[in-house]
């Protein structure tokens, strides 16, 4: 039954009546909730820089590892991939090297087969590593060279590719001027 003209509609600007109508309640909760997730998405873009909605189901096969758990036996998360399956994704991807990485390793001598050794024997310093980066999980990896440098060299694992990004000797101080 509809009294004064008002209905009991979108809005709830006149009298709730039983009869479906969206009431006011329900609008203000429905704001809320926008609202909210309004703010969550500025959160999310403002922390890390870009919006991404979870990814359900694995549709996409990301590369993101995390320094393992202690208990071997579950394998039911990225949490307890092993350090011999970083390494192993690394080396199964093509090697490219970055701008900045080329003239790191410019500066301080560091060859291609220097990195490619510590790729193969180096240890992964998982405080220096960012399994959670975007675009691609970043792994620092730690070792020395044929001349006896110390070396953090700190690789990418993108979609296809293993991208050298930097080159770090730990024990000396060098004047380059990278980019």
């Amino acid at each position: 039954m509809i009294k004064s003209g008002k209905t009991g509609g979108f809005g709830g600007g006149g009298r709730r009546n039983n009869r479906g109508g969206m009431g006011g309640r329900y609008m203000n909760r429905m704001i809320i909730f926008g609202v909210i997730a309004l703010l969550y998405g500025g959160y999310q873009y403002i922390t890390t820089g870009e919006f991404k909605m979870p990814n359900k189901g694995n549709r996409h096969s990301s590369k993101q590892y995390h320094k393992p758990a202690n208990d071997p036996s579950s394998n039911t998360s990225r949490e307890n991939m092993t350090d011999a399956r970083v390494f192993a994704d690394l080396k199964d991807d093509k090697l490219v090297y970055s701008k900045h990485a080329r003239c790191r390793m410019d500066c301080r001598t560091i060859s291609e087969s220097e990195i490619q050794n510590i790729l193969n024997n180096g240890k992964i310093n998982h405080r220096k590593s960012k399994p959670n980066d975007a675009p691609c999980p970043s792994y620092a990896i730690e070792g020395n060279t044929n001349d006896g440098q110390e070396v953090r060299i700190v690789f990418g694992m993108c979609d296809n590719v293993t991208k050298v990004i930097t080159a770090i000797d730990l024990k000396n101080k060098y004047e380059c001027y990278c980019k």
